[in-house]
């Protein structure tokens, strides 16, 4: 019972905190605009000064950074996200509403070809780069997110039904900025987009817990979320700010986290379900109080 009133409590402080530091931020929208990131750091901080209220131990803040780590774990982490952009690449290609931006201008068939190994080599460095510099961003939510409410709700629910608490926790943490940020950025329709991201963040909950899951150390579902962003904002394009990456089209619809990264994610929600029900008999055994 103790434990379901500190996730209750987590819930409603991360949420009315985070909702009230967005309407701050952006009474001025150029602040807003610059400084939107911080809202990150807010579950994970609040996840550290609950987990020393409720344990009264310095050591159970940290215990979920010292898990042992498997290369299962590490491998889905990079390459989960890495999959499922180019297969969303892929599909939107096919389907005739994305396109790829031509990058190189040259007639010379030797000269494409060189040039093309060239973009790609620089890709897989700034996405390297991009994905080590988002870590501190994602390290501020996945604490929170899987490293606390995951973890505690998983005590309490098992889980499947933890899983889907925290993904909707998650969807509704994004609405405000998502909102902000579509309405000033000049995309059409925030409300629609409100909606596309919140079901975007709910999908993708479900492999950061799988992540996480697999070791228990909140330092894979860390590098799942700023592989992520980083990849999905090079490929897809990025729909807070309205910016085309490597395919262009219709940003609500060729995103990762738009309509067809939606249609892809419940797709694999039934799979990851799956799996969880599979591991729910050892789920007490594997992640009970130490």
């Amino acid at each position: 019972m103790k434990r379901k009133k500190y996730i209750g409590l987590y819930i409603v402080f991360v949420l009315l905190i985070t909702w009230c530091v967005t309407l701050a931020l952006f009474i001025n929208y150029k602040v807003g605009q610059k400084f939107f990131f911080s809202i990150m750091y807010i579950p994970g901080i609040l996840a550290f000064i609950f987990n020393i209220i409720e344990y009264k131990n310095i050591k159970k803040t940290c215990e979920v950074f010292t898990k042992k780590i498997n290369k299962k774990a590490v491998l889905f982490s990079i390459f989960y996200p890495i999959a499922v952009v180019f297969l969303c690449s892929f599909i939107v290609y096919m389907l005739g509403i994305g396109l790829i931006q031509s990058r190189v201008n040259t007639e010379s068939l030797g000269k494409l070809v060189a040039n093309g190994k060239i973009l790609f080599r620089r890709d897989i460095i700034v996405l390297i780069v991009a994905s080590i510099m988002t870590i501190p961003d994602a390290l501020g939510e996945e604490y929170g997110w899987r490293g606390y409410l995951l973890k505690e709700s998983t005590f309490e629910f098992g889980i499947t039904k933890s899983v889907i608490i925290v993904g909707v926790v998650w969807a509704l943490y994004h609405v405000p900025i998502v909102f902000l940020l579509a309405k000033y950025s000049g995309i059409a329709n925030p409300f629609l987009l409100c909606l596309v991201q919140g079901l975007a963040a709910f999908v993708f909950s479900f492999p950061e817990a799988y992540s996480f899951y697999l070791s228990g150390n909140v330092l894979l579902p860390v590098i799942l979320h700023a592989v992520w962003n980083s990849i999905n904002v090079m490929v897809l394009g990025d729909i807070y700010k309205n910016e085309h990456g490597i395919m262009s089209g219709k940003l609500l619809l060729i995103n990762g986290e738009g309509i067809i990264g939606v249609v892809l994610g419940i797709i694999l929600i039934f799979v990851f379900i799956r799996v969880f029900k599979k591991k729910e008999d050892n789920c007490g055994e594997k992640y009970a109080d130490q």
